[in-house]
């Protein structure tokens, strides 16, 4: 089984000098077709997300987001366990 894995590399704002919760709304894209949009909140150090596509095509993916601190993404396929949906399967 196939899924979209989208990594936070970072997620957060400064204020005052330090790092508070952000907010930001991810778009996934396939090719030019809109795949989905996942909305977050908090702070993240490289966390991963794994998302069920329905109607990902197999186009090139890309991310592109909007934040109200500073965040870093990136989206690729990733192949999970039919058992237990990890990212690893097992045998």
């Amino acid at each position: 089984m196939e899924r979209i894995k989208l990594t936070i590399h970072h997620l957060h704002k400064i204020v005052s000098d330090e790092k508070q919760d952000a907010h930001a709304v991810a778009r996934i894209y396939a090719g030019e077709e809109l795949l989905l949009t996942e909305t977050m909140s908090g702070q993240a150090i490289h966390f991963d997300r794994y998302i069920h596509a329905d109607n990902d095509t197999g186009e090139p993916l890309r991310v592109e987001w909007d934040c109200d601190g500073s965040a870093k993404m990136s989206v690729s396929r990733a192949e999970v366990c039919p058992c237990c949906g990890g990212d690893a399967l097992h045998g």
